[in-house]
């Protein structure tokens, strides 16, 4: 049923995966990989190698897990719940980063990732609430 013209999942589905590709495994890899050419060009700081690759590789990890999920016949109540509370979380803590100040020196193309990065992670915590709350996936 996930690849039919009735799977009520669709837009999770959907979701998901553009989560899993621009988050998970996008962002996962540059903060895995840590090009800091790249990343002080686009004016963020680059703080510890050590922390950068830790979450990358728990970003890779998440990712693939969103990946997975998709694919599957029915999605879970966990499923859905962990896209809440990763996305949520990721959400408010680039919230609170850029209230605090920490990222004041971004230029302008560094603001547009920050923005499509936010409003992924926003996306993608919200958009599973209505599932949840309708009992599919229980």
């Amino acid at each position: 049923m996930a690849y039919t013209f009735v799977d009520h999942y669709r837009p999770i589905r959907a979701m998901l995966r553009v989560d899993a590709l621009f988050v998970g495994v996008g962002l996962g890899l540059v903060l895995l990989l840590h090009p800091v050419a790249l990343l002080n060009g686009l004016g963020f700081e680059t703080g510890s190698p050590l922390a950068s690759r830790l979450a990358g590789s728990a970003l890779v990890g998440l990712g693939l897990g969103q990946l997975l999920a998709a694919a599957e016949a029915d999605l879970r109540a966990g499923t859905l719940v962990a896209a809440i509370l990763s996305n949520g979380l990721l959400a408010a803590s680039l919230f609170i980063a850029y209230l605090s100040g920490d990222l004041a020196g971004l230029t302008p193309w560094g603001y547009l990732i920050l923005l499509l990065l936010f409003g992924v992670c926003l996306l993608s915590a919200v958009l599973p609430i209505p599932y949840l709350r309708q009992g599919i996936g229980l």
